[in-house]
């Protein structure tokens, strides 16, 4: 049996009725969204050199990082004084 090509199976599916189509898009976003394509397992080596590029690749964002409740503070302060109608120059906080 041969495989067929992507405009044979677009010419049959354009001859579905709508509601076919629909489900056809249906099942095969579903399919792709569950079947995951199988990862090799990298070698030691591999994955040493992997981890070597994210620590790079952390190392070089902006600085200073915030923590994520950090950030959320500073988050809730800025909204505060949004809200409030306060200015950058306060010392103002509601969750103080």
């Amino acid at each position: 049996m041969t495989i067929p090509t992507l405009d044979q199976v677009m010419n049959l599916a354009h001859q579905l009725p709508r509601e076919q189509r629909g489900q056809l898009i249906a099942r095969l976003a579903l399919e792709l969204a569950t079947d995951t394509p199988p990862r090799t397992a990298m070698t030691p080596d591999e994955a040493r050199a992997a981890l070597a590029e994210m620590r790079q690749v952390v190392a070089a964002l902006p600085q200073p990082r915030l923590t994520a409740g950090e950030q959320l503070e500073a988050d809730r302060r800025d909204r505060d004084r949004a809200l409030l109608g306060r200015h950058e120059d306060t010392e103002d906080d509601v969750h103080a």
